[in-house]
């Protein structure tokens, strides 16, 4: 069965959340290399420090402060049960 990863960044601050796919679940350096990214492009001020982890059913959640902005980073992993045909 063929499984996808999904990481959601929601930010406070940003108007949308950001959605990155693959087929291997992120370390927590690329996590923390992704969240620096972001907070660059976006000209965010303030220090990147982990706060929390909460595991699920398959599901992480990370919940990291950049200065006063909260930051929830939600790895998902869906697996494809049936393919449909074109």
């Amino acid at each position: 069965m063929e499984t996808v990863i999904i990481v959601t960044f929601k930010i406070k601050g940003l108007p949308l959340p950001i959605k990155i796919a693959s087929q291997k679940e992120p370390s927590i350096n690329q996590i923390y290399k992704m969240i620096s990214d972001i907070v660059e492009a976006n000209d965010f001020s303030g220090e990147i420090q982990f706060k929390k982890f909460l595991q699920e059913n398959g599901q992480k959640m990370f919940i990291y402060e950049i200065g006063e902005r909260k930051c929830v980073v939600l790895v998902e992993k869906l697996e494809k049960v049936i393919e449909f045909d074109s």
